[in-house]
């Protein structure tokens, strides 16, 4: 890959996806590295140690974007301790039970609600801009998503993530107009049901088997899950200078099971 950028921030990185992002992108030659945590210090000191080990430096990042002043000093922290933000990717997910309630989406509680909002499309708009400041010759920026989420209703519980999720795409379409002229790409990345290590590792057991089992019922065509690998192999394509005329898009990394058809049994379209 020719990444052309030596300075990245990735929220939500001591962890699951975010921490992939971070060793994939240290792998491809970005050379300093900001590694975002909340209270996860021990974990986030595990990415330090990797992304070192990868060949990049490493700067501990401390905050909860939870909070819009604090998610716009993650991002001026970060740049003034790596001396720029050629790339701002917001990985954050808060732990399941703070955003989650396995109720009907009439009767999920506002506190969770707003959490979502705060932590996914505000921390986004706040984050993002902020760190566009810092992206004078050229940038990218990049959110997980998750799409399926935002444009259903199935799930029930998912409610605030999802309509936060949806408002973050938005916000990512109207930052890639702004930004065009400026050679700074936004765009989002959306994981399907990826392992353990990230927020399907906090549902019951018995969840985790039936969406495995899911999957390997033809759902997903390439009999795949997704991983925090995937998700990074594609955040890192993403900040090519090849993929500079890629902007305002919603890339799935799911293996193909968005393609499939919900009104349809899986027997009728995948060939046995």
């Amino acid at each position: 890959m020719d990444i052309p950028f030596r300075s990245a921030l990735i929220t939500g990185s001591s962890r699951g996806i975010g921490r992939q992002i971070a060793l994939k992108l240290a792998r491809e030659g970005v050379e300093r590295i900001g590694i975002h945590y909340r209270t996860g210090r021990g974990e986030a000191e595990k990415t330090l140690a990797l992304v070192g080990a990868a060949g990049a430096r490493g700067y501990l990042i401390r905050g909860d974007v939870g909070h819009a002043q604090v998610a716009e000093r993650i991002v001026t922290e970060a740049a003034s301790a790596m001396g720029g933000c050629d790339i701002f990717i917001q990985s954050v997910c808060p732990p399941l039970g703070e955003i989650y309630e396995n109720v009907r989406a009439t009767e999920l509680s506002l506190e969770k609600w707003e959490l979502a909002f705060d932590t996914q499309a505000r921390a986004f708009f706040v984050g993002g801009r902020a760190a566009a400041k810092f992206m004078k010759g050229g940038g990218r920026i990049i959110g997980l998503s998750y799409s399926m989420g935002a444009q259903t209703g199935g799930w029930q519980p998912w409610v605030g993530m999802g309509s936060a999720k949806a408002a973050m795409e938005s916000v990512g379409r109207y930052f890639a107009v702004a930004l065009a002229r400026d050679g700074v790409t936004v765009n989002m990345v959306s994981p399907g049901f990826s392992d353990a290590t990230t927020v399907v590792g906090q549902t019951p057991q018995q969840w985790q088997d039936a969406m495995l089992q899911w999957s390997n019922a033809g759902w997903s065509p390439t009999r795949k899950q997704s991983s925090p690998e995937t998700i990074a192999d594609a955040c890192a394509l993403l900040c090519c200078r090849e993929a500079a005329f890629i902007t305002g898009q919603s890339i799935s990394v799911d293996g193909g099971s968005s393609l499939m058809n919900p009104q349809f049994p899986i027997e009728l379209q995948v060939p046995a």
